[in-house]
């Protein structure tokens, strides 16, 4: 009797235990084994010298790199780089003085900065401009205008605008551009030139009382042909005058229109 009591008071403990032992071997509520990652204790030297392991140093093998010599953007695409209360004179008769504006030169559009508009930028429709002011740092004034009718075969520069250098029965226009040039550095005949470019360029019109549109050279010569009508007369008027500046092709132009 005393050992069946033994018996049963010993399997009361057991029983527990073995159950408790399966309960943790439950392989739905295994905690999961954690990965060792090599590089955890490793220092950036070793990591380096790991990672050139990797990539290889054989004769094909290729590895990308990240060209530094680049080194941004000379110029700007704009007339005067700054924001300018300018006015503009619009086709149908309106005019608009001391609004902020910019000329693109290099896309030839009149940009207008809208401040009631959270400073919000829009090109101003071409078709609407008849003019538009500008005024530098230094307190000069610029004065373009579009002429959509002039008499020339050049569709491209009627659709743009003209800085007036003078302006009476007759004109002296200069339009003024931008052009754009890419960083040039990274092939073995490259230019070396690490920086992408925008660069002014000119070229001058004579504008006649009939709006015809030509383009000339400040020579005296390219001058006189574009304006052939009164050749001799001019030519005689003119006769002492020596073309090389913008004043002096002024100067021409005016003679011209007083004859």
């Amino acid at each position: 009797m005393t050992f069946i009591r033994f018996f049963l008071l010993a399997a009361s403990f057991w029983l527990p235990l073995n159950l408790a032992a399966q309960t943790r071997r439950d392989s739905t509520k295994a905690t999961p084994v954690r990965q060792l990652n090599p590089n955890d204790r490793r220092n950036g030297y070793e990591t380096y010298r790991s990672t050139s392991e990797i990539v290889g140093s054989g004769p094909y093998t290729m590895v990308n790199t990240i060209d530094h010599r680049y080194e941004g953007l000379v110029g700007t695409p704009y007339f005067l780089p700054d924001w300018n209360k300018g006015q503009i004179e619009m086709a149908a008769g309106q005019n608009y003085n001391e609004v902020p504006i910019k000329f693109d030169a290099f896309r030839q559009h009149l940009i207008l900065l809208r401040p009631w508009a959270g400073n919000d930028s829009i090109i101003v429709n071409p078709e609407q401009v008849k003019s538009f002011q500008l005024k530098d740092a230094a307190g000069q004034t610029y004065l373009f205008r579009r002429i959509p009718l002039a008499k020339t075969d050049d569709e491209y520069v009627k659709e743009g605008y003209f800085l007036v250098l003078y302006q009476g029965k007759s004109a002296l226009l200069k339009r003024i551009a931008k052009t754009f040039k890419r960083a040039d550095f990274k092939d073995p005949y490259s230019n070396n030139i690490r920086y992408d470019s925008f660069k002014e360029t000119f070229t001058y019109y004579v504008l006649k009382p009939d709006l015809t549109l030509t383009k000339v050279k400040l020579t005296k010569k390219s001058l006189l042909d574009a304006l052939n009508d009164k050749g001799d007369v001019l030519k005689t008027a003119a006769e002492t005058l020596i073309v090389k500046t913008e004043a002096d092709a002024i100067t021409l132009v005016q003679q011209y229109d007083r004859l």
